[in-house]
């Protein structure tokens, strides 16, 4: 952490840089303006929101401020080793990522780690400190053309699997695969395992009626492992696992090894047989111990890994009677934990909350981040296209109970980052679906509780394919918490 001294010399410099807006200081909650605010109170709702100069979102501390020019953080900033994406809002982004707000009023950052590679990129893990057990892969002369090959064919948004098709050898083959109940509600999406004996697995999609190529690559000889690790969804397609860093570990926790999968999620490594652990992050940021196991020189892992599920930005909206001293504490039945969390969330919130909101004297709500599997519901929902989707939410929002500043949090903070594709699918959960995920109990029990995430998935479908949710009322009755989180899928 740097000295007070140099925290003041660069908060002056980031004053400067900004102009005259007023500019929150590093590490203070921006929801501290919830002491003046009154939009949701236990009694009345109101349509009162945080003044956009006082900044709703959080801001958290960071080593290197970083420089506000034109409104936006400069590209280049580091802080611990990190890197500071700024820019440009569907960048890819990790811990350590930036943002700042349009009239260069604030900005905010997660806690550094290290940065994850672009697609592009190999990470750099034979640094030294961690044996190499990769082997460059290398075609050479191996048989190049799979015969026997078995197609593995799934609907891709409902993840049932449809039929096997088969191939004598290597060429092409059109995908006529009937699906009584299409994804989109017109034409079957497929996803498919392309597999044959002495082979790396291919992963496809396609559409009814495409017709595909089917070229594999043999693998290495007899004295390495060769596989390939894919990220799988209960309902749409794998995504490999490419240029990921893997640490290698035996039962006991000891480092073995690491290894770099290539862009296409596929490893030659040299490994013992023996019982193991793979330990990465994945795209999303979560992290897996994977338990895998080898009888030695000649195996092929085909691993294909549950994907879990990121709770993006929970915010949870705390309203007594009075004010009252309040224990909040989450879990996570099938497994999981709290990745980030503002205040520090420890083994739980310990907090003092007054009728208006306001949370210890300063924040708005509580914030946190948590990696859970993912179990959620995909199959009702709404498809909205991109330019609907602030009138949507402001809409859906308020059908499920939130209103004032709740609202205008979500939208201040969700609007801005959904920009991937010309329309969504929103998945609602509510505590039915999060629930059995993500426990959260309350002392003293609220006398009313709302729950509600949205898993939201870019789509070229356009047209309504979804069955349509069904909204229950929610009142607003006594000591009223609410919460609301995003799953970007």
């Amino acid at each position: 952490m740097k000295k007070i001294t140099w925290l003041v010399i660069m908060a002056a410099l980031l004053l400067w840089a900004c102009g005259d807006e007023t500019e929150p200081k590093p590490g203070t909650d921006t929801d501290s303006a919830a002491n003046t605010d009154t939009a949701v109170t236990d009694d009345t709702v109101t349509d009162d929101v945080v003044p956009d100069d006082a900044a709703s979102d959080e801001i958290l501390d960071v080593d290197v401020p970083a420089t506000c020019g034109n409104g936006i953080i400069d590209a280049g900033e580091t802080c611990d080793g990190g890197s500071v994406y700024c820019g440009d809002l569907d960048e890819k982004w990790s811990f350590g990522t930036a943002y700042c707000n349009d009239a260069c009023s604030g900005y905010e950052t997660y806690e550094c780690q290290e940065p994850y590679a672009d697609d592009d990129e190999t990470p750099d893990i034979d640094n030294g400190n961690c044996f190499n057990l990769g082997t460059t892969y290398v075609k050479g002369d191996l048989p190049d053309v799979a015969t026997g090959i078995s197609l593995v064919v799934y609907s891709d948004g409902w993840g049932v699997r449809l039929d096997t098709l088969t191939m004598d050898t290597e060429g092409t083959i059109t995908l006529n695969v009937p699906e009584e109940n299409p994804y989109d509600g017109q034409t079957p999406h497929y996803f498919i395992y392309e597999t044959a004996d002495g082979f790396f697995t291919n992963a496809a999609d396609a559409k009814f009626g495409d017709t595909i190529t089917v070229d594999l690559d043999p693998v290495m000889p007899d004295n390495l492992i060769n596989g390939n690790i894919f990220m799988i969804q209960s309902y749409f397609g794998p995504t490999a696992l490419a240029n990921t860093a893997i640490t290698v570990t035996d039962t006991n926790g000891a480092t073995i090894g690491c290894f770099t999968t290539d862009g296409t999620g596929r490893f030659v490594i040299n490994l013992p047989a023996g019982d193991y652990r793979f330990q990465f992050q994945d795209m999303d940021m979560a992290l897996y111990d994977k338990a895998v196991s080898t009888t030695g020189p000649g195996d092929y892992l085909d691993l294909r890994i549950e994907a879990q599920a990121q709770a993006a930005k929970p915010n949870i909206y705390l309203y007594p009677l009075e004010t009252t001293d309040v224990s909040v504490t989450l879990g996570f039945p099938l497994g999981g934990f709290v990745t980030t969390s503002i205040p520090d969330y420890g083994d739980g919130w310990q907090v003092t909350v007054d009728p208006d909101g306001t949370i210890d004297g300063q924040f708005g709500y509580l914030f946190y981040e948590a990696q859970q599997p993912d179990q959620y519901q995909y199959a009702e929902g709404w498809t909205v296209a991109k330019q609907g989707l602030e009138k949507f939410f402001r809409a859906n929002l308020a059908a499920y109970g939130f209103a004032g500043r709740e609202i205008e949090d979500f939208i201040a903070w969700w609007i801005p980052r959904l920009n991937g594709g010309p329309c969504y699918d929103l998945f609602p959960q509510t505590a039915a679906e999060i629930d059995p995920l993500i426990t959260l109990d309350i002392t003293p029990t609220p006398d009313s509780l709302q729950r509600l995430f949205y898993a939201v998935r870019a789509t070229d479908a356009c047209g309504e394919h979804l069955a349509t949710p069904l909204i229950e009322p929610f009142a607003r009755d006594g000591f009223t918490a609410l919460e609301w989180g995003v799953i970007v899928k």
